[in-house]
């Protein structure tokens, strides 16, 4: 499920103009080493024509260098602003899939409190308990469990929520993203139940995670 708010594309528009940012300042850095490099080629020839300008010339070229290497600098400062700006992005996305999580949670509860009214209401008209149907094996046609109903629906999709924003906070964490559910309680406190159970069956596992893991970006060691 796709997530979009105020504050998930505000961190996005950060990451944009950093990662503009850094582009400009190591253009600049290039642009300022090739002068540098295309006078030093030349000056041979200007040196021998006027054997005076050899000062200048040098000086020239030092000018140059000396501006790509505070290009270089700024490229540099810009670097850090940018993975900052990507931690951060992830950091608003983890939040709004929390949110997304308690939502459904709230939804849940509701529900389960109307089916319990209907259900009261229908055991005391009928005079006998009610229940859920079981489930049928599609082939053997053997009964098993129950149905879920909405209730089961909106608390797996609370839970899908929350885990997504967990391996978020684990690959911030770690720099890794997690391979099953102990993975993700041991590097961010979280309990889910990880027996008999791939973290891998459904969509736990946000698109900007591996994006992120697949630029080799890594915030284990950064500071928020």
């Amino acid at each position: 499920m796709a997530l979009f708010s105020k504050s998930i594309e505000s961190a996005q528009n950060a990451v944009t103009k950093a990662e503009s940012v850094v582009s400009e300042w190591e253009a600049k850095a290039a642009a300022a080493r090739a002068e540098a490099a295309r006078l030093d080629a030349e000056s041979g020839a200007a040196i021998l024509e006027d054997e005076s300008a050899a000062e200048r010339v040098t000086l020239n070229i030092q000018a140059h260098e000396r501006r790509a290497r505070a290009f270089d600098g700024a490229a540099a400062e810009a670097r850090q602003k940018l993975h900052k700006a990507r931690k951060e992005a992830l950091e608003a996305e983890a939040r709004e899939e929390d949110k997304e999580s308690a939502t459904l949670h709230k939804q849940s509860e509701a529900h389960t409190a109307k089916v319990a009214v209907l259900q009261k209401q229908l055991e005391d008209l009928d005079d006998c308990p009610w229940a859920r149907a079981s489930l049928t094996d599609s082939v053997t046609g053997r009964q098993y469990g129950e149905h879920m109903g909405r209730t089961g629906y909106l608390d797996a999709e609370s839970e899908r929520h929350a885990v997504r924003a967990a391996v978020i906070r684990t690959f911030i964490a770690t720099g890794s993203v997690p391979n099953d559910y102990y993975d993700i309680n041991n590097a961010v406190g979280t309990s889910f139940n990880g027996f008999a159970r791939s973290i891998h069956d459904r969509d736990n596992i946000p698109a900007s995670v591996l994006a992120a893991r697949d630029a080799g970006l890594s915030f284990a060691a950064v500071e928020a």
